[in-house]
C-alpha cells in the first residue's frame, strides 16, 4: 500500500490480484465556503433591536466593531440581537458573523478544520 500527497488529497492506491483502486480522503484545496448575515443592513432608531442570523456553517462567533452606544445579545450562536441604547442615534455598527470550530457548511459537507477566514457583515445604522 502507498501513499501520495497531492494538492492537498491523500490519495491511496491499493493493489489487489492486477486490480487498481484509488481511495481519495481529505478536501480539495480548491474548495471554498460561504457564510451570510441576514439581514445585511438595517436601520434603527434608539432603543429599538434588531435581530440578525447567520447561515451558511454550524457555530459562529459575533462582534461588534463599536460597543459605544450598543451591544449585542450573545457572542456566539446562529442568532443574535443588536441592541441600540435609548437616545443612541448617528450612528454605524458593523456586526460580523464569524465561522468558528469544525462543522457543516451548507452544500459542501464537513470541514474538519479551522474556519478562520469565514466571516460575513451586518451593518446597522442608528438614525
Amino acid at each position: 500500500m502507498k501513499t501520495l500527497l497531492r494538492t492537498g488529497l491523500v490519495a491511496t492506491l491499493v493493489l489487489a490480484a492486477s486490480a487498481l483502486s484509488v481511495l481519495v480522503a481529505g478536501c480539495e484545496s480548491g474548495d471554498s465556503y460561504s457564510i451570510s448575515v441576514s439581514p445585511n443592513y438595517a436601520k434603527v432608531k434608539g432603543g429599538q433591536s434588531v435581530a440578525l442570523h447567520a447561515s451558511g456553517w454550524e457555530n459562529y462567533r459575533w462582534t461588534l466593531d463599536n460597543e459605544n452606544g450598543a451591544h449585542l445579545s450573545a457572542t456566539t450562536g446562529k442568532s443574535v440581537v443588536f441592541y441600540a441604547e435609548s437616545g443612541a442615534s448617528d450612528a454605524v455598527y458593523n456586526v460580523t458573523a464569524i465561522a468558528i470550530g469544525s462543522g457543516s457548511s451548507s452544500g459542501s459537507g464537513t470541514n474538519s478544520t479551522s474556519s478562520a477566514g469565514y466571516t460575513a457583515k451586518a451593518k446597522i445604522v442608528v438614525e
